[in-house]
C-alpha cells in the first residue's frame, strides 16, 4: 500500500481520511506539524516524509470573516496548496486537493460541471479558486476534488449544521432557514471511502465533483434532520436576501459528477449518520 501524508489531519475530513486509511498507518500532520503557507518548511519536511500520496485537507472556511481577510483566505487556501503542488511534483506524489461550488457564481439551476468557468463571488471563493489554479498549474498527478456541503462527527470543537440544528431545537429556539440556496449535503464518510476508490482504481488526474446525490436547499435539509429524529421545532423558510451575512453565497451550489461514480442519495447517508 501507498505510503500516505494526511494534512489537516484533526478536521472533519482529515479524520474521516484516517479512519479508512488505518490499516496503511498514514502520516497525520495538523497545523502543529505543518504549516502550509511556509514554503521552505513544507519542501523540508515532505522532502523528509516522501509519501506518495498527499490529501491537503488545510483550509480556512470562515466565508463571512475572508471579506476581511482576504490574504489570510489566499494564503491557506491558495498560495499554501500551491506549495504543496510544487513539492509533490518535485518528488513524483499524487496531491489530493479539496474546492467546492463557492468558485462558481451560483447562477446555473442546472449545476455546474468539472470543466465550467469558475467565476466566484466571494473572497473566500477567490481563495479557493486561487487554491485549484495553483495546484493545476504545478502539480501534474492531481485530483481537484469539489465537494459540498461536508458533515460528519464534531472535531476540534467545531459543530457541523446538523449539530447547530439539533442544539437549536433541544433550546426550543426559532430556527429560520435559508430556502433559495442549494447544495448536496455530503456525508465525509462516504467522501472518504470515494477518495480511496479514486486513487487506488487510479482513475485520471483532474477535477472531480464528489458528493452524496441529489439536492437540497439549508431548509431541505433541516427539515429531513428534523424528520430523523422525530423532531417538530419551530422553523421558518426565510429568503436569503434578508440575511445580514459579509459575503454573497451562490444560489445553486450544485456540482454535477460527469467523471466519478454516484455516491448514494444525500438522504440515505443522512439517515445513516443520524440513526447510527
Amino acid at each position: 500500500m501507498k505510503k500516505i501524508l494526511i494534512i489537516g489531519a484533526k478536521g472533519n475530513l482529515g479524520t474521516a481520511l484516517a479512519e479508512v486509511y488505518v490499516d496503511a498507518n498514514p502520516l497525520l500532520w495538523d497545523k502543529d506539524e505543518i504549516d502550509i503557507t511556509d514554503e521552505d518548511q513544507v519542501i523540508e519536511k515532505i522532502s523528509a516524509a516522501q509519501p506518495e500520496i498527499v490529501y491537503n485537507c488545510a483550509a480556512y472556511n470562515a466565508v463571512d470573516k475572508a471579506e476581511e481577510e482576504g490574504g489570510v483566505a489566499d494564503m491557506v487556501n491558495g498560495y499554501g496548496p500551491g506549495n504543496l503542488a510544487r513539492i509533490c511534483d518535485k518528488i513524483g506524489a499524487i496531491l489530493v486537493h479539496f474546492s467546492s461550488g463557492y468558485v462558481f457564481d451560483g447562477q446555473k439551476s442546472e449545476g455546474y460541471n468539472e470543466e465550467d468557468k469558475t467565476n466566484p463571488i466571494s473572497a473566500y471563493g477567490h481563495s479557493k479558486r486561487l487554491g485549484e489554479v495553483e495546484v493545476q498549474q504545478h502539480a501534474e498527478k492531481h485530483y481537484l476534488v469539489r465537494t459540498s456541503m461536508l458533515y460528519g462527527p464534531p472535531t476540534q470543537g467545531k459543530k457541523s449544521f446538523i449539530d447547530i440544528m439539533l442544539d437549536m431545537a433541544k433550546e426550543k429556539k426559532m430556527i429560520n432557514a435559508v430556502d433559495d440556496e442549494f447544495g448536496q449535503p455530503t456525508y465525509v464518510k462516504d467522501l472518504a471511502q470515494a477518495l480511496v476508490f479514486l486513487t487506488e482504481e487510479e482513475k485520471p488526474f483532474g477535477t472531480y465533483h464528489i458528493t452524496n446525490s441529489g439536492m437540497a436547499s439549508w431548509y431541505d435539509w433541516a427539515r429531513e434532520i428534523f424528520a430523523v429524529k422525530g423532531i417538530k421545532p419551530n422553523m421558518a423558510q426565510i429568503h436569503s436576501e434578508g440575511l445580514k451575512r459579509a459575503a454573497r453565497r451562490p444560489k445553486y451550489g450544485i456540482l454535477n459528477n460527469t467523471r466519478f461514480i454516484e455516491l448514494r442519495p444525500w438522504t440515505e447517508a443522512l439517515k445513516e449518520y443520524l440513526t447510527k
